[in-house]
């Protein structure tokens, strides 16, 4: 038997030593004298068992002493893959155009004035719904809208669409969930009314670029005007009326201090359980000491105020693989281009495939080619495995075949640390 690689001794903001497995996502807190005990003895674990019979044997039962390296990578390889396959629910992403209202800096798509999906792609899209509910595998579908800003072809795509799903979930007696990630100028009163006629499961993210002056220089409509006030009410408004509401920070150096005065504007609403606050670094921003000293004095300027968020998150916003890996997760382009993730430019030649008129994805290669490259050489022995926040596309594009981040040893024993404590944020359990 020999100590698991996946082990980490580790300590929270308490000062509490902890024994943590990435893998299992358990862990066993330490009085100190134990912790000094069993940090001494990681390659003498003969003396561990006869001293201490009890806790050898709960270290065993939780993985935290495996029978051998071979046989715990093979378990953790075995169980990502499990994870990523086994999902009862189906998550489809609908691109209804790729046409925006607004203009941001840094957003990596082509926008396409005027594109739109068309009913046949829409019917295909019903018979792949239809298809992929009939043998019961699943018991949720989530149906998000993404784009462009979707709610410009709300009444042409997302509106039908969301009742035609409705029907389709409900003859299948599947649960269903709605989600849109929009600029907010459209989620007018009509437009959340309709959405809730047909479904109260709905969930809306909605970016801001800072407060009301330092959004306005980025989200603003052609006659210069800027849209924060129109986009604050209709996201207040949203919260009210019950809709999960995800105010999206997009922070860089120069904005980031500013979104306390955007928790102000929505304070009257903090206490309401459907209204979260996520903050995220603008991908283009250089994540250097002065962008960190502006996260230190966020959280200094908010340290009174009571909410949802993720800003005492230390990895990441999520202890979840990357939603593209599932392989029940597909995009569908608004001209039946079918995608893995959002976080691409929906050019043609990025497609892993298309939406034929039967209702079918025709794969091509790129799916292929992710599929076999879902690991690079250096996953299988990496210590991150169990919860590496890299995407398999981006493993697969990887030039030499390696990690794509080139991660050190004292970068892993990091990421591990802040792991641990956003599980334990979360209040995950103890052994």
């Amino acid at each position: 038997m020999i100590w698991s690689r996946y082990n980490e001794f580790v300590q929270g903001p308490d000062k509490v030593h902890a024994l943590f497995n990435c893998r299992t996502r358990m862990w066993i807190t330490l009085v100190p004298e134990l912790y000094i005990f069993l940090k001494e003895r990681i390659n003498n674990l003969c003396e561990v068992e006869s001293q201490h019979p009890t806790l050898y044997e709960t270290l065993v039962n939780n993985k935290f002493i495996v029978p051998s390296f071979e046989s715990e990578i093979s378990e953790c390889i075995e169980e990502c893959e499990s994870k990523l396959s086994s999902s009862k629910v189906l998550k489809l992403t609908v691109n209804p155009t790729l046409d925006c209202n607004l203009r941001c800096w840094y957003c990596y798509e082509q926008h396409l004035h005027g594109s739109c999906m068309t009913p046949t792609i829409i019917e295909a899209i019903y018979k792949y719904i239809d298809k992929s509910l009939l043998n019961g595998k699943y018991e949720k579908l989530q149906l998000a809208f993404f784009g462009g800003e979707p709610l410009m072809k709300f009444d042409k795509v997302v509106n039908p669409m969301l009742i035609q799903v409705k029907k389709i979930c409900e003859k299948h007696n599947v649960d269903f969930a709605v989600s849109f990630t929009t600029n907010g100028v459209f989620l007018t009163k009509r437009v959340r009314t309709a959405i809730k006629d047909i479904t109260s499961n709905v969930a809306v993210q909605i970016p801001f670029d800072g407060d009301a002056n330092l959004h306005d220089c980025v989200k603003k409509f052609p006659n210069g005007k800027g849209s924060y006030q129109l986009v604050k009410n209709n996201a207040r408004d949203a919260a009210i009326e019950g809709f999960r509401v995800t105010v999206r920070c997009n922070a860089t150096k120069s904005n980031i201090r500013s979104f306390q005065n955007v928790v102000k504007d929505f304070e009257d609403l903090l206490s309401l359980p459907n209204l979260r606050f996520s903050f995220h670094k603008v991908w283009q921003e250089a994540d250097d000491d002065e962008f960190k000293s502006g996260i230190v004095d966020l959280k200094s300027g908010v340290s009174h105020q009571s909410f949802t968020s993720n800003i005492h998150s230390y990895f990441g916003d999520s202890v979840n693989p990357c939603y593209g890996d599932y392989a029940n997760n597909y995009v569908f382009n608004y001209n039946g281009d079918v995608f893995k993730c959002t976080a691409r430019d929906f050019n043609t030649q990025n497609r892993i495939g298309y939406l034929n008129d039967s209702g079918d994805i025709e794969f091509n290669n790129s799916a292929l080619i992710r599929t076999k490259k879902s690991l690079t050489s250096e996953c299988p022995t990496c210590r991150r495995l169990p919860f590496c926040p890299i995407c398999s596309q981006s493993r697969a594009e990887s030039k030499d075949g390696k990690c794509p981040a080139h991660i050190t040893s004292e970068e892993i024993i990091l990421n591990i640390n802040q792991f641990y404590l956003d599980l334990s944020n979360q209040n995950q359990p103890a052994v």
